[in-house]
């Protein structure tokens, strides 16, 4: 079920963004579930990760045209403040060019089981308006 994704986010803004999967069937088991995300230098990177939101809000509905789908909606975020603070340069950018790092977003049920959702190169950009 992972998807590969590319985001981008700017220095200057919060990154906030609703993200969407769709899936056939039953409704995942998802009380007592949890989602989190990672962002890395590059993926198993060791230490701490660069930034991250533990405790994801998500809601799980029906599709509303597609019969037996349903869409896993997720609304991951990372403070402004955490981004200016990611370090730069360290993929030799030119100037003005994105940073880049890696993501995982991961799915966790309440029995200890995980699905990654979302994986993908996490591109940071310097942003341009500082007001």
């Amino acid at each position: 079920m992972t998807i590969t994704r590319d985001l981008i986010a700017a220095r200057n803004l919060d990154f906030a963004r609703t993200m969407e999967l769709e899936y056939s069937g039953d409704p995942l088991a998802l009380d007592g579930a949890s989602i989190s995300m990672q962002v890395r230098l590059y993926g198993r990177a060791p230490g701490a990760p660069l930034a991250e939101h533990l405790g994801i809000e998500f809601t799980d509905a029906s599709h509303e045209s597609e019969a037996g789908w349903r869409v896993l909606s997720v609304f991951p975020h990372i403070d402004k403040a955490v981004l200016v603070a990611m370090p730069t340069g360290l993929n030799q950018p030119e100037v003005g060019e994105a940073d880049r790092y890696s993501y995982e977003m991961k799915l966790t049920y309440a029995d200890g089981a995980q699905d990654r959702l979302w994986i993908g190169t996490f591109f940071l950009e310097p942003g341009v308006d500082n007001t």
